[in-house]
C-alpha cells in the first residue's frame, strides 16, 4: 500500500475492558456495554513537522452491529459526510467511522485543508487494509425511507427506553407535519419471544403510568399506551419487536407503525 503521510511516533498501546477506563476515562462503559473486545490506539508524527501529531483509535467491537451502536450514539448531528464508507463523518480536526467490527477515531492536533486531506489517507489506508463483508448492518435497511431524518438510524446495546427488557434496539426519527417521531426494531431470537416482549414492555408502560389504548392498526398483536402526553404503539412480526415512540397524537404514531409494518412484512427473515 502506498505510504503514509505520517510516521508512528511510538508503538501502539492496547487496552482490554478490564483496563479501558485509564484511556478513556468517563466512556468506558459505552464502550464494555455494547461488547467491547480491545482498543488499538497510536499516536502518528508528521515528519516535517514535529508540533502536528494525530492519534488513531481502533476499538475492536467483534461485531458490526456492535460498532455501529458505538459510532451512531456518539454521532455529531450535523457533521458531514465522509463518503468512504456508509457510516463515517469528518470534524474539523477528527474522522469517525464504523467498519465491520470496527469503530475508528482519528484525531488530528490541528485544523487546515492539509490535515482534512492526510485524515481522509489515514481512513482510506484503514479501510483499504481491513476488507469486510458488505450489507453488515441490516436493521437500518428496513425503515421506511418516506421521511426519514438523514443520518438518524442508531443502535441502543442495552438498555433501550429505560428497562433492561430491550437490547439492540435499532432506532430512526420521522418528520411528520414538524413533529419528530422515532420508530424502532428489533429482531429477536424466535416470533415468541419477539410477541413476549410485546406484551413485557407494553406492560412496563403502564406500570409507569401508561394509559392503554386500543390502536387503530391492522396489526394483530399491536398494543398502544398514551405516557407523558406522547403515544406510544409497540407489536411483533416474525422474529422482531418493532413500535412507534414520541409521537404527539394517536394518528401519527398509527400511520407510522402501519408503514413500519408494511416494510417487515416484505423484509427477508433470515439470519
Amino acid at each position: 500500500s502506498a505510504p503514509l503521510p505520517m510516521m508512528p511516533l511510538s508503538g501502539p498501546e492496547t487496552f482490554l475492558p478490564q483496563n479501558l477506563f485509564k484511556k478513556i476515562n468517563g466512556k468506558a462503559e459505552l464502550y464494555l456495554s455494547a461488547g467491547f473486545r480491545k482498543l488499538e490506539s497510536q499516536v502518528f508524527q508528521d515528519a516535517g513537522n514535529a508540533d502536528f501529531w494525530m492519534e488513531v483509535f481502533i476499538y475492536d467491537m467483534v461485531s458490526s452491529v456492535s460498532a455501529f451502536s458505538v459510532f451512531s450514539s456518539q454521532r455529531r448531528s450535523g457533521a458531514p459526510s465522509l463518503d468512504l464508507t456508509p457510516y463515517g463523518y469528518r470534524t474539523d480536526n477528527a474522522v469517525f467511522l464504523a467498519h465491520g467490527p470496527y469503530y475508528v477515531e482519528i484525531i488530528a492536533s490541528e485544523t487546515s485543508e492539509r490535515v482534512a486531506n492526510i485524515l481522509r489517507t489515514m481512513a482510506e489506508s484503514f479501510i483499504k487494509e481491513n476488507r469486510i463483508e458488505p450489507g453488515a448492518v441490516s436493521e437500518g435497511d428496513i425503515f421506511p425511507v418516506s421521511g426519514l431524518v438523514k443520518n438518524s438510524i442508531s443502535m441502543i446495546a442495552a438498555n433501550a427506553f429505560g428497562t433492561d427488557l430491550l437490547d439492540r434496539v435499532f432506532t430512526a426519527a420521522y418528520e411528520s407535519n414538524g413533529a419528530r417521531i422515532m420508530a424502532f426494531l428489533s429482531r429477536r431470537n424466535s416470533a415468541g419471544e419477539a410477541a413476549g416482549l410485546v406484551q413485557r414492555y407494553h406492560a412496563f408502560l403502564l406500570e409507569f403510568g401508561g394509559r392503554a389504548l386500543k390502536p387503530d392498526v391492522k396489526i394483530s398483536d399491536a398494543r398502544m399506551a398514551e405516557i407523558l402526553e406522547t403515544f406510544e404503539l409497540v407489536f411483533s412480526h416474525g422474529p422482531f419487536l418493532a413500535g412507534v415512540r414520541e409521537s404527539p397524537d394517536k394518528t401519527r404514531a398509527e400511520m407510522l407503525a402501519a408503514r413500519l409494518f408494511e416494510q417487515l412484512k416484505g423484509a427477508h427473515h433470515g439470519p
